[in-house]
């Protein structure tokens, strides 16, 4: 305090009053003043009485003034390097005043007479400009004026990469800063033509630039082509790239000079090369030019284009072959001849053009190695020329390229060229089905999401459909949803190979249950684009005969209600099907129908009652259409109100047994699944609330109210007053009847306080705080004898059919059930696997993490990035690809851990006085068994007994000292779960790579730690 009231008299001391002493004052006011500390207000008002001091958030600009005292002392360059990297990593504490830095960084450029202290103020600059990008117009022209008048190439080489950075819009005369990079464009320097180039490249997009100097730019750049050093010719390239993007320079007549850079040694030439002539293709396809073939002939520039980037698919870099790929379908778009695209798909040219590179390494091996025999061969030496083959087999060859990112490449460019060529969709069709056998999983999904494009409507023939059975077990969950977009929009080529993939999709839906639905509606099309085939297999498919009743199969089963599924809507196109079903499938069908109206194709309205009882041999009077679940829904709303007169423990049950209903309701449509789970919920808090309440339950009731507040959304204000008074009657409740837990009480309490303080609008009886703290237990007594009047008689009203409520769902895709595999990593690290998830309905303020439980009750959280989120277009849910990582210091033996799901409520929806977790569990926890390794401390325990056993045998004979239980236990547990080298055969690969410091470390602490059983024996000998 003292310090404080020093600060402040000195602070007021400095002050100067400017009003008059003498002026009258006017009538006595208490009035009180804000005083800012700082350098722009050093003033009172003369008829202030009272005066209240605030200091501005100003702590860094003490350091601004600091950073430039220390500027003034420095000398050497060494000195000034210090400092500036110094302010360079402390940058973030100078960002209120950026443009005070800016300007003292500018002004000591221009000051100082070293060149290189020069570049080291701008270099500091050009990373002040990056991460804070406020430089001006006066900037930049005093820096233009500097480096028209220096004599060092370094200090306008870095000028010139300060300049490459900054927006058009700070160039207020664009011209002048056009001559200064033209002028140090033809430098000897390659730094300096880099930084030249960048520039210009900036600032020939301007609108507002001469043309002249455009001209001048664009010959510059030309010319640059046929430097002697790569990096010049790329860049140049690259910045005539970007002007072509912007219409600038485009001719038909720079064609040659960018056919020659396609012969360049270096990469990145090549690939500019490849781009720039990709743009003259796209916007002067008719333009003549000399045909590649001969030099008498002349073709459209778009087709002497095409050969030259299907040439291109054959280069030895990875890079230019992967946007060659990408260019032929683009082009392909843009008109170039169907001949030539033929020819990219023509796979027996590339096997001539592949015997021809064969033939040709053989011959230059012979000519080296005179000890290797070669069969003899008569090739012409023009047939065996390898070079040029232009676009003969150049999309084959992309498709059987040893890089996944070329085969990708070349599967975009078979879609480009199945939109515009529909002749090619069949063939292409069988090279993207040839994919799915790719080592590559990205490759495979990217043919399978092509193929769901361009296979509408197409018959796949036996052996494709056989590549696709083979995928549908894959673990990948994305594969098996591509896989199942196909099976959509294709028809099958004969009834056998349908069969066969009727019976993997059950498979599928077997192994992997979160591709019920998925699978379910790959069947509904697949039995509406194939009914006549369904109509061969049906005795196959369902257990029917032509004179005899057959047993009835159980509907529950899965294979049946895939099999009625397929059948059914096949019958929707096949009206032949319906005559010959036995008489279950009916009564089975007015089920299916209920349940899945999307699944279920709706007989009735193609057929007339008449054919339907008919047909199935049933009687007229039994009805053919059931209530709807949305009746129900409204008959329990209705029936809600029924239970306000009864007793308290008859409306306990009435109110249990609604929940019950409501969860049904739940269950058998979809649509009501949010709204059921909160009235059912809230039906549950009611049950527990009205009748016995003790403190299992009451803490019951608080959880399930905190699962209203945190899983459902879009609550109107009315709705969401009322679950929050309901949670708050929970915790009053609580605290009344818990008289011993003082702390817990009290914290309670704190954190009802903060929340009422933060809702004071809310709520419609005001608190007291005297009240609350002094006699808390009368307080909750007395609010909830005002509260439970409200709150636990409360009608269903407020919760309609059609309201927006939504309910926060995460499915765990991998793995899905409990893992069998045991994870063994060594104590002191840990070890993670991979899981996906399913998550709809997430709102973006909440966050959710994955939560591992220890068995020792410990837990940690995982949060889950952003970057591990990607949007489904399909249903607007969210995938989540994470992993779980386990890790301990610790565990000597195996032990279980547990990881679900977590959510935490959004705090404007959910106020928290609970003093346990604020997170809500949305998934079931998933089980894993921990491990650790013990593989060297077994061998070094093993050797160690054997010595001991041979050396001091007769020593433990004479003295019969009895063997230690704990230490028996120990080491029958050690055979029992530890590795052994000579029984596996084999050292694990992770145990190999390990380090081994931090091993021997493990191996130490484990053979010193000792039971609390042998630390007493120890003190019982002692």
């Amino acid at each position: 305090m003292a310090t404080l009231k020093k600060r402040i008299l000195q602070n007021i001391s400095q002050t100067e009053t400017i009003a008059d002493q003498s002026q009258e004052p006017p009538p006595a006011t208490t009035t009180t003043a804000t005083l800012i500390l700082d350098s722009k207000n050093q003033s009172i008002s003369p008829f202030t009485s009272k005066v209240r001091l605030v200091e501005l958030p100003t702590s860094s600009y003490p350091r601004l003034t600091e950073f430039v005292k220390r500027l003034k002392t420095l000398k050497t360059l060494r000195e000034y390097n210090e400092i500036l990297v110094e302010f360079v990593d402390r940058l973030i504490l100078f960002q209120n005043y950026i443009d005070d830095c800016i300007t003292i960084l500018v002004q000591h450029i221009l000051n100082a007479t070293d060149p290189l202290i020069q570049i080291a103020f701008i270099n500091t600059l050009i990373t002040v400009e990056q991460q804070y990008p406020k430089s001006s117009v006066i900037h930049t022209n005093q820096l233009l004026e500097l480096g028209e008048q220096t004599k060092s190439i370094k200090v306008a080489s870095a000028l010139l990469s300060y300049f490459s950075i900054l927006p058009a819009s700070l160039f207020l005369d664009k011209n002048a800063f056009v001559r200064f990079a033209i002028q140090y464009s033809s430098n000897i320097h390659v730094r300096v033509q880099l930084c030249a180039f960048k520039l210009l490249g900036t600032l020939a997009r301007a609108t507002d630039l001469e043309l002249s100097l455009k001209s001048s730019i664009v010959n510059k750049l030309l010319q640059a082509i046929d430097h002697d050093d790569a990096r010049v010719r790329a860049e140049s390239l690259r910045t005539i790239v970007d002007l072509f993007k912007c219409k600038i320079g485009l001719d038909s007549n720079h064609y040659s000079s960018f056919v020659e850079c396609l012969q360049d040694y270096y990469a990145e030439v090549r690939l500019a090369a490849c781009e720039a002539l990709f743009l003259l293709a796209i916007n002067a396809p008719d333009s003549i030019v000399p045909s590649g073939i001969s030099n008498d002939e002349s073709s459209k520039l778009i087709n002497e284009i095409f050969r030259l980037i299907c040439d291109l698919t054959n280069d030895e870099a990875k890079i230019v072959r992967v946007q060659a790929m990408k260019m032929i379908g683009q082009l392909c778009r843009n008109g170039v001849d169907i001949n030539l695209v033929h020819q990219t798909l023509d796979k027996k040219l590339l096997r001539i053009t592949k015997k021809k590179a064969f033939i040709a390494k053989v011959e230059q091996l012979d000519s080296e190695m005179d000890d290797i025999t070669v069969h003899d061969v008569t090739v012409d030496a023009q047939s065996a020329s390898i070079t040029a083959i232009g676009p003969y087999g150049a999309l084959i060859s992309g498709l059987e390229d040893e890089y996944s990112d070329v085969r990708a490449a070349a599967i975009d460019s078979c879609y480009d060229i199945s939109c515009c060529h529909d002749v090619f969709q069949s063939k292409l069709v069988e090279y993207i089905v040839s994919m799915f056998d790719d080592d590559i999983e990205h490759v495979r999904l990217q043919a399978m999401r092509v193929l769901g494009k361009i296979a509408q409507g197409r018959v796949l023939r036996g052996e494709q459909v056989l590549s696709i059975l083979t995928e549908l077990l894959s673990r990948s969950y994305d594969i098996r949803s591509a896989l199942h977009d196909v099976l959509r929009v294709v028809r099958i080529g004969d009834p056998d190979t349908l069969f066969k993939l009727f019976h993997r999709l059950v498979e599928n839906i077997q192994r992997f249950k979160t591709d019920s639905h998925s699978v379910l509606r790959c069947l509904r099309e697949l039995g509406q684009n194939n009914s006549a085939f369904i109509a061969l297999i049906l005795p196959k498919l369902l257990p029917m005969h032509s004179y005899l009743d057959v047993q009835e199969p159980q509907f529950s089963k899965i294979d049946h209600t895939c099999a009625l599924i397929l059948v059914l809507n096949a019958a929707l196109h096949h009206p032949s099907i319906i005559s010959v079903l036995p008489d279950y499938v009916f009564r089975h069908y007015r089920y299916l129908r209920t349940k899945e109206p999307d699944l279920t194709p709706n007989l009735q309205t193609n057929f007339s009652h008449g054919q339907l009882t008919k047909t199935f041999d049933v009687d007229i009077s039994l009805p053919t259409t059931v209530s709807s679940s949305h009746d129900v829904f409204e008959r329990i709303l209705k029936l809600f109100e029924q239970g306000q007169d009864l007793q308290a423990i008859d409306r306990q049950k009435f109110y249990r047994n609604l929940a019950a209903e409501l969860h049904k309701v739940a269950e058998m449509d979809i649509g009501l699944l949010a709204i059921s789970e909160c009235i059912s919920l809230y039906c549950e808090v009611l049950a527990i609330m009205t009748y016995q309440c003790n403190t299992r339950s009451c803490l019951k009731a608080l959880s399930i109210c905190k699962r209203l507040l945190t899983v459902f959304h879009g609550y109107s204000k009315k709705q969401l007053l009322i679950f929050q008074q309901l949670h708050l009657y929970c915790h009053l409740y609580l605290i009344s009847i818990q008289t011993k837990l003082s702390t817990n009480v009290r914290q309670r309490c704190y954190k009802h306080i903060q929340w009422q303080r933060m809702h004071q609008n809310d709520t419609e009886i005001n608190i007291d705080e005297k009240i609350l703290h002094t006699n808390l237990i009368s307080y909750a007594q007395q609010y909830i004898s005002i509260m439970s009047k409200q709150i636990l008689l409360n009608k269903t009203n407020f919760l309609k059919l059609n309201d927006p409520i939504r309910m926060v769902s995460v499915k765990f895709l991998e793995p899905e059930t409990d893992i069998e595999q045991v994870l063994e990593f060594l104590p002191g690290l840990s070890v993670s696997i991979p899981c996906l998830m399913n998550a709809k309905n997430l709102d973006q303020q909440q966050n959710i993490n994955i939560k591992v439980t220890y068995l020792d009750g410990q837990y940690c959280l995982l949060p889950i990035n952003d970057d591990n989120i990607r949007i489904l277009t399909e249903d607007n849910s969210l995938r989540i690809d994470s992993k779980v990582t386990f890790s301990h210091q610790h565990w000597l033996r195996p032990c279980y851990a547990t990881f679900s799901v977590v959510l935490f409520p959004v705090r404007s929806q959910c106020f928290v006085m609970d003093v346990n977790d604020e997170f809500v569990e949305i998934t079931q926890p998933i089980r894993v068994l921990l491990h650790p390794k013990y593989l060297r401390h077994r061998l070094r325990k093993k050797h160690s007994i054997d010595e001991q056993s041979t050396m001091s045998a007769t020593t433990v004979e004479q003295l019969d000292i009895p063997d230690d239980d704990n230490d028996e236990h120990e080491t029958e547990w050690l055979d029992e779960t530890g590795v052994d080298e000579e029984e596996t055969g084999h050292i694990d690969d992770d145990e190999s790579e390990m380090d081994t410091s931090q091993d021997d470390e493990q191996i130490e602490y484990v053979e010193t730690r000792k039971t609390p059983d042998s630390d007493e024996d120890e003190d019982m000998s002692h």
